[in-house]
């Protein structure tokens, strides 16, 4: 008898040892989770709710008492009829989706279904976060209305305004640079400016003013000679102005003609 309950007092300390062990890669995983700042919800083989981090409080309206409910029966902000027809999908097909989608609150979050493998490789239902890219596309959409400003001024200038990168290909040629050379946007795009409407003999020369002020990144005057329409050449006097960013320096070239 007193064996027995040695072996057994062995026994249940393996067994609270393990429990132990549970317990910390449990709390290791919920606090993991909590700090990554991202909803996730975690469902079963038929959609129904297993685990939810408290970020997905936000987006749907969750309380502790809807472990175990459909997908289908949760109300949420999100701006997705397809949600429970892609989870099904991503289940029978084990390919992950990606998606943006609105909410009715003006938020975005990126969307991702995955399958939930377990450690033996094994699909167990469905992993689903939600990335907040709100700030993100509220910049997209800041960026793009910059851009339309920026082309409905290039369009309605008068002036030869011509755009080039740090290696002198021509970023932006506006309406009155295609009647002033004589030459189409998209023919003039990604072209060489210098090769394309500096004379020969000149070529070299302009090519090393033109890095010597972009080195210097000072906005000033600059005269070149260049070959407009019917191969006409002539001398201009351009406002030179120098754009800084991450990831090169460009050159705006300016012309009143």
């Amino acid at each position: 008898m007193q064996s027995l309950n040695e072996e057994l007092q062995t026994v249940n300390a393996e067994l609270q040892s393990k429990i132990d062990d549970y317990a910390r890669v449990n709390n290791d995983m919920k606090n993991l989770l909590n700090s990554t700042d991202i909803a996730t919800l975690f469902l079963d083989k038929d959609l129904n709710i297993r685990r939810f981090t408290p970020q997905a409080t936000k987006i749907f309206k969750l309380i502790k008492t809807d472990i175990g409910r459909q997908l289908t029966d949760l109300v949420s902000d999100l701006i997705y009829p397809g949600l429970v027809e892609d989870a099904r999908e991503v289940l029978k097909s084990l390919v992950f989706i990606k998606k943006e989608i609105p909410t009715k609150d003006k938020r975005w979050f990126s969307i991702r279904i995955m399958p939930y493998r377990t450690f033996e490789d094994r699909i167990d239902g469905l992993v689903i976060t939600f990335f907040n890219i709100t700030d993100m596309k509220q910049l997209e959409a800041q960026l793009h209305e910059n851009d339309q400003m920026h082309q409905l001024i290039l369009n309605s200038s008068s002036d030869v305004i011509v755009k080039l990168s740090s290696d002198c290909k021509i970023v932006e040629f506006n309406p009155a640079a295609e009647k002033f050379f004589g030459r189409k946007r998209k023919d003039a795009i990604s072209q060489n400016f210098i090769q394309l409407f500096v004379p020969e003999t000149k070529q070299k020369k302009t090519e090393n003013e033109i890095q010597k002020l972009m080195k210097e990144k000072v906005d000033s005057k600059y005269e070149m000679q260049v070959i407009a329409a019917g191969d006409k050449v002539c001398e201009l006097e351009w406002s030179v102005n120098v754009l800084l960013n991450s990831l090169q320096t460009e050159m705006i070239l300016v012309s009143k003609k």
